[in-house]
């Protein structure tokens, strides 16, 4: 199963890079996500690992796969019981008056969960798209600075 959105940031390529490769900002926009645990050492790169903390607890492993920096990111989950394989893939572009952010997700259900093949399609695509909107409000309306 794949699914595909994009949004548009007032923000320049750098900006939206430099944001995106920071794993704990994952948080500030992905409303699955209340905190990110790195789990190998280094920055973000190849190999890089880390852990989701869901608000309700659930953990979730992921491991970097492809990584251009400034340009586009593909990561892995790992170890999942109700996926055979999930791909995140977060390309992003220059356009006219900032940056388009396009989001690729495919992944593969467990025959145990197929069951739940109707409902995942119905609800991703709307959660796709309104965790894009908040991406797009982190990057233009950056936390203030501590004071």
């Amino acid at each position: 199963m794949r699914f595909t959105s994009d949004v548009t940031v007032a923000r320049s390529l750098a900006d939206v890079g430099a944001f995106l490769d920071e794993p704990s900002n994952l948080a500030r926009w992905d409303r699955s996500v209340a905190r990110v645990e790195p789990t190998s050492s280094g920055g973000t790169a190849v190999g890089f690992t880390f852990d989701t903390i869901a608000p309700s607890g659930m953990r979730m492993s992921y491991r970097i796969t492809e990584h251009e920096p400034g340009h586009y990111t593909a990561i892995e989950l790992c170890g999942s019981r109700m996926f055979r394989r999930a791909i995140w893939r977060m390309g992003y572009d220059a356009v006219p008056g900032g940056s388009r952010i396009t989001c690729q997700v495919d992944f593969e259900l467990r025959w145990r969960f197929f069951a739940l093949m109707v409902p995942l399609i119905l609800m991703q695509r709307s959660a796709l798209r309104r965790d894009l909107d908040c991406l797009r409000r982190a990057l233009e309306d950056p936390l203030p600075a501590p004071g």
